[in-house]
């Protein structure tokens, strides 16, 4: 079959609208979220579209490329990308169609180009592995995989309510009979709630977390169909806890959580990651992901997000072609030197 790719020929209208076919959209292949990383980070965006004879979309991606002068190379990163699973289950990512992408790209507009599918590691995301690696790109080994926990939430509240552990079902009844007030919305307000909360979250605890304004700033330009939703809990009008999901593709993702202390001490956080579960059923989702795991580094936020009862899951890792040998051992090398910086 032939496979047509327009490079930056697309407009952000015809972009969700091709977005929305695919059931691993997210919140990290949105127009707005790009754009907001990119300019945040002296970065381009490039947005691809592969399309089969008929016109339809077969794959698409957001690109976002770094100009690392000192090194002399043009790095493409394409964030949990490129999205590969149609909603109506019908075929699945040809060879071709990726060999298409990586052509457009590698050489002409990237030295490097690494991609980071929205795909767990499971039957058919091990068939999407052979599609990479037959279609030119290399698993990247030293890549650290996306690790969380999944509950699923495609059925009725109270099965989704079954589904916590006892122990989580316990301590959110116990804070349900607190009377705490839950509001959740899109609105642009919740925004700075979300920041206020959130660093003081992780300036208690003493760790860098993320960066807030990344999301709050893709927030207020998503279109009304895209926005993410906040959950917040308050005791005596008082914000407590709060939690960031986005629900788009057939999963609802949380993005950002946090808490005070008053808020840890009454429980808050069981209720808005609860509501959060229920409101991403209800946004006709099937799945609840609970945002990334690491037992060693943040044991407990692990143990926390196993008691919600979901399953663990593994995502493929990270793919990537390079122009040649020499662009892939500078970048390789620069990697391991910024790991060991980070370290």
């Amino acid at each position: 079959m032939k496979y047509e790719v327009y490079i930056d020929d697309v407009s952000r209208e015809q972009w969700e609208q091709y977005a929305k076919l695919f059931a691993d959209y997210s919140i990290y292949q949105t127009w707005p979220y790009q754009q907001v990383r990119a300019d945040m980070d002296a970065q381009s965006v490039s947005r691809a579209i592969v399309t089969d004879q008929a016109g339809n979309p077969v794959t698409i991606c957001q690109v976002r490329i770094k100009n690392v002068k000192m090194l002399r190379l043009r790095i493409g990163y394409v964030q949990w990308g490129p999205l590969l699973r149609h909603k109506d289950g019908s075929g699945s990512c040809p060879v071709e169609a990726l060999q298409k992408l990586r052509e457009s790209y590698v050489g002409s507009r990237v030295d490097v180009l690494r991609l980071v599918p929205n795909i767990p590691d499971d039957e058919a995301g091990k068939l999407v592995c052979q599609g990479l690696v037959r279609s030119g790109f290399e698993c990247v080994n030293h890549y650290k995989p996306y690790r969380t926990f999944v509950l699923k939430v495609d059925d009725l509240h109270e099965q989704i309510l079954s589904r916590l552990h006892k122990s989580f079902r316990r301590d959110l009844k116990k804070a349900e009979s607190l009377g705490l007030q839950l509001h959740q919305g899109t609105d642009n307000e919740f925004c700075k709630v979300l920041n206020d909360l959130y660093l003081a979250s992780i300036k208690r605890k003493g760790f860098k977390g993320l960066n807030p304004e990344e999301l709050t700033r893709s927030h207020v330009l998503l279109s009304p169909s895209e926005k993410m939703r906040f959950f917040v809990a308050s005791n005596d009008g008082e914000p407590v806890a709060i939690l960031l999901a986005s629900s788009l593709g057939d999963r609802s993702v949380v993005l950002l959580a946090a808490a005070t202390e008053k808020g840890l001490a009454c429980g808050a956080s069981y209720i808005v990651w609860y509501r959060g579960a229920l409101a991403a059923h209800d946004a006709g989702m099937k799945i609840y992901d609970l945002g990334g795991i690491d037992p060693i580094k943040n044991p407990k936020v692990y143990q926390f997000k196993s008691r919600i009862g979901g399953s663990e899951v593994f995502y493929i890792g990270a793919f990537e072609a390079a122009s040649g040998s020499v662009a892939r051992c500078v970048w390789s090398l620069a990697e391991r030197i910024y790991r060991f910086v980070r370290k």
